[in-house]
Parts: structure tokens; C-alpha cells; sequence
């Protein structure tokens, strides 16, 4: 395969036969979180193997885009949040409602827009905006310095970051695509093997429906209805892969909190059970939207009006659903400290550029 003026030559490896060789090939597996260039037995992932890489110059400069895109917005929102009371227990025990109005800031007219848009959805925004700088700045910075190695030679193609499929998909997937959209198309995909555990249940489903033709008619014809639920396609096997993903997503993401944190109103339970509830609302939200794109099946749903109605929908959505992830996250003090050692806004507004001091 040629890219650029970069030559990959992929072959298909079987397992190896040696405890020596098999070490690299299970680390590369480890390291490989969507698969990348692995042939797993699914057509719908096996069929778009191997992948196309970037070429390292291209590669190395969209890193740095995005590494300095992150800074931006890393240091714009904690400018925000250090002013902010709603992201900040409150010394009396009590917290500061997300619809509580806008804390009046410095004269600037950047800031003075704030304070005509919603409260929520400012800090809806903040949050959504924090956590998607957060996985591009990690997905970005720290692998510059692996690709020049490998451009060197002195680090494998498979275990280069270059060859991988980006962290992000295009973000037109959320007007074209809604909830689904966002969570299929946009964010990041490294978890999409979660839903692999409902894929297989409806494998299963599929396999004993298949079986039911074959008896009495009755049985038959609800096997068929069945099976054409649970088949590839079908609107049974899409809800059971949902369910999983997100599932499962709300578990992994428990563990974000620690297992006994000390000077906080909430325990550790009820923290995690509010992480865990906004990916599990996630699927309430996929299943609204599912019913309602199938009701209104109209011309203009599917062109232009459809794609600010979906974009409509998402935000809404997300308004109501990300203040979940802020009730354990302040409760943790997680916005007293800034995420940059440096602050170019702080600089410039008179205030000093170190924030870790």
C-alpha cells in the first residue's frame, strides 16, 4: 500500500507459535482499542481491513492542530469554571442551580455575550467542551513523538498512532445522524466494542428463531418475525447493541471516582450511579429519536430542515442529560484546579500565565 510517498506492506499473520513471538503480537492487540487491522470474525469490521493510514507529515500536523485547539478550549473553559459558582461547592454545603444566572464578569463583550444565552446551556457546553479538549489533547500531543520514532525506524508501523483511525469522526454526523449520529459517527469510537455482547445475543436470537420455522405454524410465523428483529439491519439487534454499549459504558466509567473520597456531601455510590445514568439515558434518548424519525417520515425531515431539527434535538438533549456528569465531578473539586499548568487568558487579562502554584 502506498500513501504519499510512504510504502506499508500488511500480510495476514496467524497466531504464533511461539511464546517469544506471540508477546509483541499481544501487545499490539492490547494497544489496538478499536481493532485496528485485526481481522475479528465480523464482516461489518473485517471487511474495512487493513486500514488506510495517514501519512506521517499529515499525521504529525493535524496533531498539533488539535493539541493547540485543545489548549484553547482547555483555557477558555477554566477561565470560566474559576468564576463560575455552579462548578464549585459551596461553603455552606449547598450548590448553585445550572439555571441560576450567569455570574457577572469582567467588562468584555466576549463575556457580556454570555450572559444573553441560557445559563444551562453555557454550562452544558462547558462541560461537553472540556471533556471532547481532554481526549483530543491525549490523542493527539502525546503521539507526535511516536511517529517521528517511527518515521525513524525505531518503532513499529503497527504500534504507530498514524496507522489508526482517528479518534473522531466528522462532525456533520450530528445533524445528519442525531443522538446517533453523535454517539456512532462523532465521538470518539474507542469503546464501540461494548456493544459486541448485544451483536452476539442477537446472533443467538436469530440462530433459535431460525430454528422455530421449521415447527408448528403459529411457532413459525412468530419465529420469522423474530428473526427479521434480531437479522443484521434489523431494529432488534441495533436495540440490543444500544443497550450493551452504553450498558456497559456506564459501568466502566464508575470507576472514574474514587472508592472512598473524603469531604464530599455525596458518597461514592451515588456518584458513580450519576456517572453511570447519563450513559444509561443514552439509550432512552437513541430509542425517542429512533420512534420519532419513523413517525415523521417526511421529505423535508430528511434535507435541510431535518438537519437543524436533529442538531435542535441534540443540543436539548444534551442540556438536560450532561449536568448529570457535574453533580460527582464538583463534588470531587474536580474544577479547582485548572487541567494546563499555563493559562494564556489569565495572561492576558492582567492576572499572571502559571496556574499550578
Amino acid at each position: 500500500m502506498v500513501v504519499g510517498n510512504e510504502h506499508y506492506y500488511w500480510e495476514e499473520q496467524p497466531y504464533p507459535a511461539t511464546l517469544s513471538q506471540r508477546l509483541p503480537w499481544v501487545l499490539t492487540l492490547l494497544i489496538s482499542l478499536r481493532l485496528s487491522n485485526w481481522k475479528i470474525g465480523l464482516p461489518s469490521h473485517d471487511s474495512h481491513q487493513p486500514l488506510r493510514p495517514m501519512t506521517r507529515t499529515h499525521f504529525t500536523r493535524y496533531a498539533v492542530f488539535l493539541a493547540i485547539q485543545s489548549f484553547l478550549i482547555l483555557d477558555a473553559t477554566a477561565f470560566l469554571t474559576r468564576r463560575d459558582p455552579y462548578f464549585h461547592p459551596q461553603p455552606t454545603g449547598g450548590t448553585v442551580k445550572i439555571d441560576s444566572p450567569w455570574p457577572i464578569l469582567p467588562s468584555n463583550p466576549l463575556l457580556a455575550f454570555l450572559a444573553l444565552l441560557p445559563p444551562r446551556l453555557i454550562r452544558a457546553g462547558i462541560i461537553s467542551a472540556q471533556a471532547y479538549a481532554l481526549i483530543t489533547q491525549g490523542g493527539s500531543l502525546p503521539c507526535i513523538p511516536i511517529v517521528l520514532l517511527n518515521g525513524l525506524g525505531y518503532w513499529p508501523d503497527e504500534w504507530s498512532p498514524h496507522t489508526w483511525p482517528p479518534f473522531f469522526g466528522p462532525f456533520a454526523s450530528v445533524h445528519r445522524g442525531g443522538l446517533r449520529g453523535l454517539w456512532g459517527g462523532w465521538w470518539h469510537q474507542t469503546n464501540r466494542y461494548l456493544s459486541v455482547p448485544g451483536r452476539w445475543v442477537a446472533e443467538r436470537l436469530e440462530r433459535t428463531t431460525t430454528m422455530m420455522t421449521t415447527t408448528t405454524t403459529t411457532t413459525a410465523a412468530v419465529g420469522r418475525k423474530m428473526g427479521g428483529w434480531c437479522r443484521k439491519g434489523g431494529m432488534g439487534r441495533y436495540a440490543l447493541m444500544v443497550v450493551s454499549g452504553f450498558g456497559f459504558s456506564g459501568v466502566m466509567h464508575m470507576g472514574m471516582i474514587p472508592p472512598e473520597p473524603s469531604g464530599t456531601g455525596m458518597g461514592a455510590g451515588e456518584m458513580r450511579l450519576w456517572i453511570a445514568g447519563f450513559f444509561w439515558v443514552q439509550v432512552l434518548g437513541i430509542g425517542v429519536e429512533t420512534v420519532v424519525e419513523k413517525v415523521v417520515e417526511r421529505r423535508w425531515w430528511k434535507g435541510g430542515g431535518g438537519n437543524v431539527g436533529r442538531f435542535l434535538w441534540v443540543a436539548g438533549w444534551l442540556m438536560c442529560t450532561v449536568p448529570m456528569l457535574a453533580m460527582p465531578f464538583r463534588e470531587l473539586r474536580y474544577w479547582k484546579y485548572s487541567p494546563l499548568p499555563v493559562s494564556l487568558i489569565e495572561y492576558l487579562g492582567g492576572h499572571g500565565w502559571w496556574n499550578w502554584g
